[in-house]
C-alpha cells in the first residue's frame, strides 16, 4: 500500500523526502519470503520502517494517560487492553476519530517509550 501511495505522490510531484511505514512486529517471521521482499522494497524506495511491537494497538496504548509503561506481550493481549483503556476504540478507526483522542502530548508520551516513534519525530523536526 505504501508503494502505491508513493507512486501516486511521485506522479503529482509531491513525494516526501522522508518516508515511513508502520509495520506490526508480530507479523515478522510468519513468511520469510514476504519479510525479505518487504525489507528490500522499503530500502529500495527510501522508506524507513517503524516497528510496532507487537502491534498497533500495543503502541496505541502508550498514547493514553498513565499507560506508557504498559506493554502487552502479544497481539492477543493488546486487543482487550485497548478495549479496556479506550472503550470506544474499534479497528479500523478513522484518522479523525484517532485525532480526537490522540493529541500532541499523547504522541510525546508514546515517543518516550517507543524508540522508532521518537526517531520519526526527530527526523521530521518535532521535539
Amino acid at each position: 500500500m505504501a508503494l502505491v501511495r508513493l507512486r501516486l505522490l511521485k506522479k503529482k510531484g509531491q513525494a516526501p523526502e522522508q518516508r515511513f511505514a508502520l509495520l506490526d512486529y508480530d507479523q515478522v517471521g510468519l513468511t520469510l519470503q514476504r519479510d525479505t521482499r518487504a525489507l528490500k522494497l522499503a530500502a529500495h524506495n527510501g522508506i524507513h520502517i517503524l516497528w510496532q511491537d507487537p502491534c498497533f494497538e500495543a503502541v496505541l496504548l502508550h498514547h493514553l494517560p498513565d499507560r506508557t509503561g504498559h506493554r502487552p506481550p502479544s497481539t492477543s493481549a493488546a486487543q482487550p487492553a485497548i478495549q479496556r483503556d479506550w472503550p470506544g476504540y474499534r479497528k479500523p478507526m478513522l484518522r479523525a476519530d484517532l485525532a480526537r483522542r490522540i493529541d500532541h502530548d499523547a504522541v510525546l508520551w508514546a515517543a518516550g517509550v517507543e524508540p522508532d516513534l521518537e526517531a520519526l519525530l526527530r527526523c521530521i523536526g518535532l521535539p
